[in-house]
């Protein structure tokens, strides 16, 4: 599994991993932050090991984009007003998540494709996305010639950036909350894992659910590979046909937090089980 292809990746994060494998074979009941409709066949093949109850997305019991709660340390950055200054559909929201680390030369091709393909853009650079290291880690100029083309940001509140109509495509490193926050608004990705479960998050999204296309697939990413996928992205038939699917498949992650939807009845059903086990072990 992708959590163990690169162990010396994050030592700290595939000590954590194995741990939890391990720890969850003690388990009563797990409790997945997926949806039923859209992992059927991963929770039927659990479901005879251990009791196992879809409930997601847990990201979405409240809205997100209404909440005064922080979801890092890092200070977030309004995009409201650039957002709102661009055409529907037409921005590409860029980021790797709070964990995922870069280097110079691939954050200089990734800068070039955004420049090569003239996508309106929001870029997520967190101060230590490589490593902390160097400050500035772009190529020279290119804030100069982006000008308002490109909004680049230290951090910003995502569930605003990806509900925004602007928004139009996410360069993603497939981390799961990402995901189902992209699906929950309907955007389009492009993936770019890294690591742990990113990869298989990316065989949903890309061959399973038809709702993203693949950066680079274990090669040194280019410049031009990213524009051309932009483009497949945020432009013609393809996007198109993309756009329709991820409608369907986000429809299925609001169907579920219905009164009546998957998640809620698995949830109610946990709770029952949970307290019949409860009393099964009472003195």
């Amino acid at each position: 599994m992708t959590y163990l292809q690169d162990p010396e990746a994050i030592p700290m994060l595939t000590k954590i991993a194995e741990k939890g494998f391990e720890q969850v074979k003690k388990a009563d009941f797990i409790l997945c932050n997926t949806v039923e409709e859209l992992e059927l066949e991963t929770i039927s093949a659990l479901n005879p090991k251990h009791p196992t109850y879809a409930i997601g997305p847990i990201n979405f019991y409240t809205d997100l984009t209404k909440t005064s709660i922080a979801k890092s340390l890092w200070s977030e950055s309004d995009c409201t007003q650039w957002l709102n200054s661009k055409p529907s559909g037409s921005v590409l929201y860029v980021s790797f998540g709070s964990i995922a680390e870069s280097n110079k030369e691939e954050i200089g091709e990734l800068a070039h494709g955004l420049l090569i393909s003239e996508v309106h853009f929001v870029w997520v650079l967190r101060p230590d996305i490589i490593g902390g290291q160097e400050s500035d880690v772009l190529p020279e100029g290119f804030k100069d010639v982006v000008k308002n083309k490109g909004l680049i940001v230290p951090w910003c509140n995502q569930n605003m950036v990806l509900s925004s109509p602007a928004t139009g495509g996410f360069l993603t490193h497939c981390g799961w909350n990402s995901i189902l926050e992209s699906i929950w608004h309907g955007v389009p990705m492009i993936c770019y894992p890294f690591l742990v479960d990113q990869p298989t998050n990316r065989k949903l999204v890309v061959d399973d659910w038809k709702i993203g296309v693949d950066l680079c697939e274990g090669e040194q990413v280019r410049r031009e590979e990213v524009a051309s996928q932009i483009d497949i992205l945020m432009k013609g038939e393809n996007s198109v046909q993309m756009k329709q699917k991820i409608q369907k498949v986000s429809k299925k992650l609001h169907d579920s937090l219905d009164a009546e939807g998957s998640s809620r009845r698995n949830f109610d059903r946990f709770v029952v089980d949970l307290k019949a086990k409860f009393w099964t072990r009472s003195p």
